[in-house]
């Protein structure tokens, strides 16, 4: 997310990701995406889950602000998610590596210099 130009602060605990996308604004606009509605519409689709946009949270809809949970990063069942938690290299985990990999993936589609 921050190497596309997003801001958010380091996680300390939680589920949670509080994702300003404000910085990409003239990119999403060209998306079409102008407010948090469109944003949720967006990510939520192209991520393939749900992405509650800030306007949820209290925040102005022009805010380009969103929530993105960690739980998918962990695995789907329980023995995926005990392993990611023990792993001493847990990004190595396909089943970690590939939700990472299509966050990424979304995220890096939003770079400034790939909005020709």
């Amino acid at each position: 997310m921050l190497d596309c130009g997003a801001l958010a602060l380091p996680p300390q605990a939680g589920r949670h990701v509080y994702a300003d996308l404000g910085p990409l604004r003239a990119r999403l606009a060209g998306l079409g995406v102008t407010d948090s509605m469109e944003l949720e519409d967006y990510l939520s689709e192209r991520l393939g889950a749900h992405v509650p946009g800030g306007h949820r949270f209290g925040d102005e809809l022009g805010a380009l602000r969103v929530r993105l949970s960690t739980g998918p990063l962990l695995g789907v069942t329980a023995e995926e998610r005990l392993e990611s938690l023990a792993a001493a290299e847990p990004l190595s985990l396909p089943h970690v590596a590939a939700p990472l990999a299509d966050l990424a993936s979304a995220f890096g589609e939003l770079r400034p210099e790939l909005a020709r």
